[in-house]
């Protein structure tokens, strides 16, 4: 049996939902689409490919506050911000949702995150299947699917007239209680997916960690971090302490990202990795070696933001093609574009 839901309803749910919950959802700001706390289901995107930026930012803030200290009478005051209410993300694509399973190995594994735990334990996702693969995009590389289904609580699938509904986990059948559903007399169309690259074995990846490759690759890089900003796996963060005034000081967690110089830099001062090239290839071996070695899933999902983001058009798929070939071919050079230069 075919679940559906039609638009109107879908609206109803959602301004129902927005009564009891936290809900974010794809929501226009300025010339991007951005998943953002709604206040009406009228303020909802659906036409649209990829947000600008992941979900992440609901479970791992851009900036957040981790510790409140204050000056009282008696001492010093410790407040740890609580998350509020219970969240909804409506309108994630599939890699997005999936991009939180890939987060959930490192920041639930011990010692936990408890500010990631919190969010994440009091999320329910509802995710819609991409209808065609977007500029940049290799999800099926990845092990992901344009209506992949695992990693949400609730997929919808569009239709004609509305959307099929399939309810994936115990949490989202309960939040699907109040929506008024149908029944489908056809299944809803198939997404297109985008073709599979071929990846380099682990034995590739290692011989070639010390080949001039990375070097001519770093020439081209601008070190300006938008590759880690807008990836929804990314999770390098700095802390700082801000003070508010005399008596209030504000511990705060902010995004960072491995290609900035001062990312490695240790306590004696020690930078184990000085220069663009070191950091660079750091980045593409965390992400398709050390992570998977570790956690048994790639620490991409292949989204394909940071492809259509690089002002400097480095292609993660270009790097996998160039790796893949160079276990026969010599030398090993960046000689594979996948996209016009800009």
């Amino acid at each position: 049996m075919i679940q559906t839901i039609s638009r109107a309803s879908l609206t109803l749910w959602l301004d129902a939902l927005t009564r009891d919950y936290t809900v974010i959802a794809p929501r226009r700001v300025e010339n991007l689409v951005l998943y953002k706390p709604i206040s009406s289901a009228e303020e909802v995107v659906y036409d649209f490919g990829r947000t600008g930026l992941s979900a992440k930012e609901h479970f791992l803030p851009m900036m957040q506050s981790i510790v409140n200290i204050h000056k009282g009478q008696n001492g010093l005051i410790l407040e740890v911000p609580r998350l509020g209410r219970s969240q909804v993300i409506f309108g994630l694509r599939p890699c997005d949702a999936r991009a939180l399973r890939v987060l959930d190995a490192v920041m639930l594994s011990e010692p936990a995150d408890a500010y990631y735990g919190e969010r994440r334990k009091n999320t329910v996702t509802v995710g819609i299947a991409c209808k065609e693969p977007q500029e940049g995009c290799f999800c099926t590389s990845m092990g992901g699917a344009p209506d992949d289904e695992k990693d949400l609580d609730i997929l919808l699938v569009e239709m004609n007239d509305g959307y099929a509904v399939k309810a994936v986990t115990d949490g989202g059948r309960a939040l699907l209680a109040g929506a008024s559903l149908s029944e489908a007399d056809a299944p809803p169309p198939v997404s297109k997916a985008p073709e599979a690259l071929q990846l380099p074995t682990l034995e590739t990846w290692q011989g070639r960690f010390n080949e001039a490759y990375w070097a001519r690759l770093s020439d081209r890089c601008l070190g300006c971090r938008l590759c880690a900003y807008v990836c929804p796996t990314c999770y390098c963060f700095d802390v700082r302490d801000y003070a508010e005034n005399s008596s209030e000081i504000k511990r705060l967690r902010c995004w960072d990202s491995c290609q900035a110089s001062g990312c490695y830099r240790l306590a004696g001062g020690h930078n184990p990795r000085p220069t663009k090239r070191e950091r660079l290839r750091q980045r593409f071996f965390h992400k398709l070696v050390y992570y998977g070695q570790r956690f048994q899933v790639d620490l991409c999902v292949g989204c394909g933001r940071c492809v259509v983001q690089c002002p400097a058009n480095i292609d993660i798929r270009e790097i996998i093609a160039d790796v893949a070939r160079s276990a026969a071919e010599k030398p090993f050079l960046p000689q594979s574009p996948l996209r016009a230069q800009k």
